[in-house]
């Protein structure tokens, strides 16, 4: 029997905020990005594996993690 399956890590970009960066220090505008990765089996997807929110500067590209609480205080 032959299976043909793997994974798949899609980015989506929720939204984009002013605020200070991290890193640089510099008020630059923040990406808020959605990573998923999902199991396929014969290129469709069945299951969301790992989800992963990430705050991107702009400006030096430095990324933090953050938890879904911290994304919807961003987020308002």
């Amino acid at each position: 029997m032959f299976f043909l399956f793997g994974l798949t890590t899609r980015e989506n970009l929720q939204f984009t905020r002013s605020a200070t960066c991290h890193y640089c220090g510099l008020h630059a505008p923040q990406q808020v990005i959605l990573r998923k990765t999902k199991l396929s089996v014969f290129f469709i997807p069945l299951l969301t594996l790992k989800r992963t929110r990430l705050q991107v500067c702009t400006n030096c590209g430095g990324t933090s993690r953050l938890s879904g609480s911290e994304q919807r205080a961003l987020a308002h």
